[in-house]
């Protein structure tokens, strides 16, 4: 329970600071093991709730379905101890059961922070749709509601040694996928197969995985899902000569770590080579300012300019934040007219990156993936890192570097 005392302190310091008198936190519908999810934060139960966390007593948490009340009681016979008080956990999620949570905390003419109705990043899970805001503002009219999710987001940055403790766990993770990884890439496999064999690493060692990207072939510039999990069509069989990369995205108790694979079917070729040594003194001179007292935007301005002095381009950023991922985010799409097919879209312009002015502190996470392309080869490698106040610890190892098989 130490670890939720921490997290209700925030929640109560963040409701202090802004002058407000509690907070409602939506969670996105029926997702079953999410990486970022404010709800979960503050619940440590399924996701998909709307959670009201008045400034004085106990949050009141709604769930969307009596599945999520079973199971924290048979949880709780078997050792668990609820965050969420069982008088606390409602069934319906709808402005109606809001409404009587709010009456029940005295905030019918509060001043109440929500979380959902911002913009977040990737895999972030809280929104709350146009209609129920409708529906909620409809039954709360003499509540003013104010946007709090970002400033909530920075300070869940920084991890508590119990946090740190389940992230190291989840890297581990993402070692085990990445050894399986690399053993299942071959000539002759599939992506699917080598995608099965990654994901198994993750299940099998108690943490959860809900995709993965894989990319592959000699000359690929292309980075998100394969094709075969868009449209209905085969899976690549992998070939001599291929480059075979992935970006890993393990989670275990909420928390996530990212691993990106790289794997040379063969000797690479001298353009791969190159952008692989261009990313690896990215990643380097990443570390090395990677330090308590440093602002992000020095961080990535030392990685990106790497990419830049080689005459590269990259299109995902050099480094972001995890837990809660991209709250930090470097600078991306830098570049892309390099790319060979850039002149059948549109101009795309490079995208900023975001909250370079943040100082970094020990406990907080990030994502290296330096990443550069040289016309349409790219090279991306890197893993999770945790900045201390002794300097920057390395999570992971095999992604760090291309493998040669």
């Amino acid at each position: 329970m130490k670890e939720r005392d921490r997290r209700w302190a925030l929640a109560r310091k963040l409701m202090d600071d802004e002058g407000l008198d509690g907070l409602l936190v939506t969670g996105q519908a029926n997702r079953g093991a999410p990486n970022v999810a404010p709800d979960v934060y503050l619940s440590n139960d399924r996701a998909g709730g709307w959670l009201v966390f008045p400034r004085e007593g106990e949050p009141i948490l709604l769930s969307w379905s009596g599945l999520h009340l079973i199971c924290q009681a048979v949880e709780s016979k078997r050792g668990m101890t609820p965050w969420i008080r069982p008088d606390h956990h409602w069934l319906g999620r709808d402005a109606a059961m809001v409404k009587k949570a709010f009456e029940a905390n005295g905030l019918m003419s509060a001043r109440v922070g929500i979380i959902g109705l911002e913009p977040a990043g990737p895999r972030q899970e809280s929104f709350l749709s146009h209609s129920a805001w409708e529906s909620v503002s409809a039954e709360l009219p003499n509540v003013k509601f104010v946007h709090v999710w970002r400033r909530l987001a920075r300070m869940m940055l920084v991890k508590s040694q119990e946090e740190i403790e389940v992230i190291r766990h989840c890297a581990n993770a993402g070692e085990k996928m990445s050894e399986a990884f690399v053993a299942a890439a071959r000539p002759g496999m599939t992506e699917a197969g080598v995608y099965a064999q990654a994901m198994a690493a993750a299940f099998i060692g108690g943490a959860n995985s809900a995709a993965l990207i894989i990319q592959s072939g000699p000359d690929n510039p292309a980075w998100g899902f394969p094709d075969w999990l868009v449209r209905p069509v085969r899976s690549r069989t992998l070939d001599r000569g291929d480059l075979v990369q992935s970006e890993l995205f393990p989670t275990y108790g909420l928390m996530e770590t990212q691993q990106q694979v790289c794997v040379s079917l063969g000797k690479m070729h001298p353009v791969h080579q190159k952008a692989a040594e261009v990313a690896r003194e990215a990643y380097d001179v990443g570390l090395e300012k990677m330090r308590v007292g440093t602002t992000f935007g020095e961080v990535d301005d030392a990685m990106t300019d790497v990419v830049k002095r080689a005459g590269g381009w990259f299109v995902t950023p050099q480094i972001h934040s995890l837990n809660p991922i991209s709250v930090l985010s470097g600078l991306s799409t830098f570049g892309m007219e390099n790319f060979s097919d850039a002149g059948t879209y549109a101009p795309i312009p490079p995208k900023a990156a975001r909250n370079k002015e943040i100082v970094l502190q020990a406990g907080m996470t990030f994502a290296m993936e330096p990443n550069c392309h040289f016309g349409d080869r790219r090279i991306n490698i890197g893993g999770t890192v945790l900045v201390t106040q002794s300097g920057p610890v390395e999570l992971n190892a095999i992604a760090n570097h291309v493998v040669e098989v």
